[in-house]
């Protein structure tokens, strides 16, 4: 997906009302995403917001860190033009990149990452309660792209918990220029909610970070299976925060 550009930034709902009727008369009317979130993220779309409300919708469980995060309760604003977002300073970028892993780690190597302080410290309680109308969603998309190995329910369940434990506290990244960049520890089948690293829900203090799909974004995103996206937040947004 080469050219893939997504600028964003948080704002407080009482802030909110002013810019969007800032933007609509500067000719850049918001839409709303009111279930989604990840469906910002289109290359197709132009500037959307998702209210908090949101997050309470089609993926309650799995976005419900949201709600133990510093982003809770604020407004998320998403386009594909930095010129939409000149009025605020340091939008964050998500872009294509050619980054990837030598290898995934195996299911042995990651299990220790959910035994973290951090992410036994920030992890919602929702997130452990799995609907079992999940169980046939994830088998259905297993069996329909790797038919040819065993569906393991509970081994995908932990790859999505280590791989938000990962970017919490990363045991798997790669440093460039001296800055550490922690990565998905596995492809789209494996990770879950990416759109919680993508908008810095999770691991918003990293500078640089490497971000592969879920299933989620990749259906209502269309985002491609097999790309990683760079996430890059300016450092001097990360000062101030």
């Amino acid at each position: 997906m080469a050219g893939y550009n997504k600028f964003y930034t948080w704002i407080n709902q009482d802030e909110f009302e002013k810019v969007r009727e800032r933007l609509k008369k500067k000719g850049n009317p918001l839409t709303e995403e009111t279930r989604i979130p990840c469906r910002v993220l289109r290359p197709s779309s132009n500037i959307d917001f998702v209210p908090p409300s949101a997050w309470y919708g089609f993926c309650k469980r799995r976005t419900s860190w949201y709600h133990r995060s510093e982003q809770t309760g604020k407004v998320l604003l998403v386009s594909g033009s930095l010129q939409h977002l000149s009025d605020f300073e340091d939008p964050i970028v998500i872009m294509d990149s050619d980054f990837n892993p030598d290898r995934f780690p195996t299911v042995e190597e990651i299990a220790p990452l959910i035994k973290s302080d951090e992410y036994r410290k920030r992890k919602p309680p929702e997130w452990d309660q799995c609907d079992p109308l999940e169980k046939d969603f994830y088998q259905k998309w297993f069996e329909r792209h790797q038919s040819d190995a065993p569906f393991d329910f509970d081994s995908i369940l932990l790859s999505h918990s280590a791989n938000h434990a990962n970017f919490l506290d990363p045991q798997y990244f790669i440093t460039r220029n001296g800055v550490k960049a922690p990565y998905s520890i596995a492809g789209n089948i494996h990770v879950c909610s990416s759109c919680l690293e993508f908008f810095n829900i999770i691991g918003s203090q990293w500078p640089v970070k490497y971000v592969a799909p879920c299933i989620g974004a990749v259906l209502f995103a269309h985002l491609p299976t097999d790309q990683y996206f760079k996430v890059e937040t300016p450092r001097r947004r990360l000062r101030q925060g």
